[in-house]
């Protein structure tokens, strides 16, 4: 039985001091996670990696508000076995609540979601997609928010992704607008991306001057009778670049089977033309094997709870353009002791070159089994 690790000593300690000596709430979750990856070609890989997320929740001064958040993860084996752990901060940040507007300032989540499972057009791509939330929604950055009335808001923001310390022109800054209208939720955003890129190289100059600096985004979200529907149109330019645009069309559904067991249904397609790449760079990266401008993809989620502790999920993403695509499978649970057992598994297929067949980039499958404790 291994010793315990410097994590579950750190998180007793801040406990300990945040409840008692400071009498600050504070709340989290511990987690063990273990992973392994089959190649298409090599040897079976894994790992285990401690992880602890901890909150501090200190009651507001007035109309200001402190919030502090971090992660630490140490790798118990693997590669990484022998490296040190790693502190991330989520939040750290002042919020004061003005008159007509609130602001925060410090280390913070940004992120405009909409309840879709991939977002074309949120403030940083790719932070939260496919149910998985990522560090990159984690920033430096000074946020305005103004409330209009009950349903419709403006959204400023000015972040660093290297710090405050970072250049001018390290800055990254956008803007978005929220209204209601007739039942439906929507909204138009503008983001300029920083420059943190400086290409040396031929090919490197090619990839990352090809990059869209800015974008327009559009999302609108709704029901028709008991369907939820939602969809979104994103325009990327910059200055020496091709324009290109990407489509977003979903919708959710869910019914009670059983009286007690709640299914739901989500469908996405996904539709990105690939302008600002040349034809021959496009095809090197996706190993598309036509010059069509565009790719288009296929995205689903359903899960099944069995009872009220345990649920089953099953994920898809499909490129329409030459059939590959991978599954995920996946079991939630909740054990005795308030603990939380997830067990998955990512299978990828496809024909030899296409986008999600095992080869250089993709496995030939991913397993992960996780055990969660809230508090």
């Amino acid at each position: 039985m291994r010793q315990v690790s410097i994590l579950i000593t750190l998180f007793l300690l801040l406990t300990v001091l945040a409840t008692q000596a400071l009498a600050i709430e504070a709340g989290g979750e511990a987690e063990v996670l273990y992973s392994g990856v089959l190649p298409e070609e090599g040897d079976f890989e894994d790992e285990i990696v401690d992880r602890i997320d901890l909150e501090l929740f200190l009651p507001p001064l007035g109309n200001t508000e402190f919030s502090y958040a971090f992660q630490i993860s140490k790798p118990l084996q693997g590669l990484l076995a022998n490296e040190d752990a790693v502190y991330f901060p989520k939040k750290l940040y002042l919020k004061h609540k003005f008159e007509k507007m609130r602001l925060t300032l410090g280390r913070q989540p940004v992120s405009w979601s909409f309840g879709s499972l991939l977002n074309p057009v949120d403030y940083t791509l790719g932070s939260v997609a496919l149910d998985e939330e990522h560090n990159s929604k984690y920033t430096d950055a000074v946020a305005v928010y103004i409330p209009l009335n009950w349903n419709s808001s403006l959204s400023l923001v000015a972040s660093y992704p290297d710090g405050f310390t970072s250049k001018e022109d390290q800055q990254k800054w956008g803007a978005r607008a929220r209204f209601g209208v007739k039942g439906y939720d929507l909204t138009l955003n503008y983001v300029r991306e920083a420059e943190l890129f400086e290409a040396t190289g031929a090919v490197l100059d090619e990839i990352v001057g090809s990059i869209p600096r800015e974008r327009l985004g559009f999302a609108f979200k709704g029901d028709i009778k008991n369907i939820g529907v939602y969809g979104a149109y994103g325009h990327y330019f910059g200055e020496g670049i091709k324009s290109s645009d990407s489509y977003l069309l979903g919708a959710d559904y869910s019914f009670t089977n059983n009286y007690n067991t709640k299914i739901t249904f989500q469908l996405e397609f996904l539709g990105v033309e690939l302008k600002f790449l040349e034809p021959q760079l496009r095809k090197e990266l996706l190993k598309m094997k036509s010059d069509d401008q565009r790719i288009d993809f296929l995205v689903g989620n359903i899960n099944y709870p069995l009872n009220d502790f345990s649920a089953l999920s099953l994920m898809t993403m499909v490129s329409l353009d030459e059939g590959s695509l991978f599954l995920t499978p996946g079991f939630l649970t909740t054990l005795a002791s308030n603990l939380d057992l997830e067990l998955s598994a990512t299978f990828f297929g496809g024909k030899d070159g296409a986008l999600f067949a095992p080869g250089a980039v993709m496995p030939k499958a991913v397993i992960a089994v996780s055990l969660r404790y809230p508090f």
